[in-house]
């Protein structure tokens, strides 16, 4: 019987007209928000810093541009000068 079952699985593997499934990787962007979030962390602002002061909810109030990490980049010091409490707690970051 499990030699009729070999055959049997082997015929239909070879002779099957399925597709074969392909896995697609979706790649979420990320928010304008989230960039810098980001960015801050990176040049040693803290998430505690972020958080209290809600800089990343007032920066995604504030920034109207391209959502890159360049864009959000260069935008940082005009952010701090629009925003007082933005320029005290970013100061510790080296940008």
């Amino acid at each position: 019987m499990n030699l009729l079952k070999r055959l049997w699985t082997g015929i239909v593997n070879k002779t099957s007209v399925t597709a074969t499934p392909v896995e697609v990787e979706e790649v979420e962007e990320q928010t304008c928000g989230e960039l810098f979030n980001i960015i801050c962390l990176e040049a040693g602002v803290s998430q505690r810093d972020l958080d209290k002061s809600k800089l990343v909810a007032l920066f995604e109030d504030w920034y109207v541009g391209p959502c890159t990490r360049a864009a959000v980049a260069v935008s940082i010091d005009a952010f701090r000068a629009a925003h007082g409490i933005a320029n005290a707690k970013l100061s510790s970051g080296k940008f």
